[in-house]
């Protein structure tokens, strides 16, 4: 069920469609602000640049259509979908950005209920313009979801390292899922491959080993998988990164996404390596290194 952002009230939507343009809290009196037909449920939080710069969004749009990490992260993540959550019917992802990961869900499993969640408007306007009527797009904090047992499935994907509270994140996230659950989640990993790139990125933090396990299981979640991806490309990572650090590798043009901004000849040869990976992930290989770390996990069952 959906709840009131302020009070916590149950939000009651006479044709179901969360969040129209008259609801009010029945409880609080509270009404929802909209802007270009979106619900605003943070609007205070609108134009902050404390986790992610919203300049970055048309970069982004135009970087992952073709890059090969995020091509084969998203084909990872259809694949854990379907092998953990096969019945799932509806699923939220929180800091959906321009709607890529949400478009190859929508594509690959056409008959489930989508709701995409993006702090920034400038994301939420590229996404609406990429996913059609057939997702719900909403503005809201992701610290704070106003919904409880309302989903089978949450995914956050490369997003809670940009927020310094993650572990009310995925509090959040356990308290909105439905019992029998899951979530799906991935972090950049290991301390030592932080870079200008992460500054530049407004990341909190790299994840280090097993310590987004450790929070998922305070928060009420059993792992079920968990797995480095881009484990067969770490080394190059690593160096490219390493060389950042050097006062000759600073560039003064390098941004959150420049890392990503290649060569068609060398993206193309990355992906190979990668879609080997990829495979091979799906066919149960866990890698302990990578640059980062997919996990999922089912929400634990409640303790009287």
């Amino acid at each position: 069920m959906w709840t009131c952002p302020s009070c916590d009230a149950v939000a009651l939507f006479q044709n179901e469609k969360p969040w129209p343009v008259d609801w009010r809290c029945m409880s609080c009196g509270r009404a929802v602000e909209h802007r270009c037909g979106v619900p605003c449920l943070a609007p205070e939080l609108i134009g902050s640049r404390s986790g992610f710069d919203p300049g970055f969004f048309q970069d982004l749009l135009r970087i992952e259509a073709a890059n090969f990490w995020f091509l084969n992260r998203g084909r990872l993540i259809l694949r854990l979908l379907d092998e953990h959550f096969p019945a799932s019917r509806s699923l939220l992802e929180i800091g959906c950005g321009t709607g890529s990961v949400l478009g190859a869900i929508q594509e690959h499993r056409p008959e489930l209920c989508l709701i995409g969640s993006e702090l920034h408007p400038e994301g939420i306007a590229i996404a609406g313009r990429r996913l059609g009527h057939g997702v719900t797009l909403l503005q809201f904090d992701a610290r704070a979801i106003p919904a409880r047992e309302e989903f089978d499935v949450v995914g956050a994907f490369d997003v809670i390292e940009h927020i310094p509270e993650d572990e009310m994140v995925l509090r959040a996230m356990r308290t909105c899922l439905r019992p029998g659950g899951g979530a799906i989640v991935t972090v950049p990993q290991h301390p030592w491959l932080w870079s200008p790139f992460d500054d530049a990125a407004h990341h909190c933090r790299q994840y280090g080993r097993g310590e987004l396990e450790g929070k998922l299981r305070a928060a009420g979640f059993d792992v079920l998988r968990s797995t480095s991806y881009n484990a067969l490309l770490l080394p190059l990572m690593l160096a490219s990164r390493w060389f950042k650090k050097l006062p000759l590798g600073v560039s003064r043009r390098d941004t959150a996404l420049s890392e990503f901004d290649i060569a068609r000849w060398l993206n193309r040869t990355l992906s190979l390596t990668l879609t080997a990976e990829t495979w091979m992930t799906t066919l149960g290989v866990n890698w302990p290194l990578g640059g980062s770390r997919f996990v999922v996990a089912r929400r634990s069952p409640d303790r009287s």
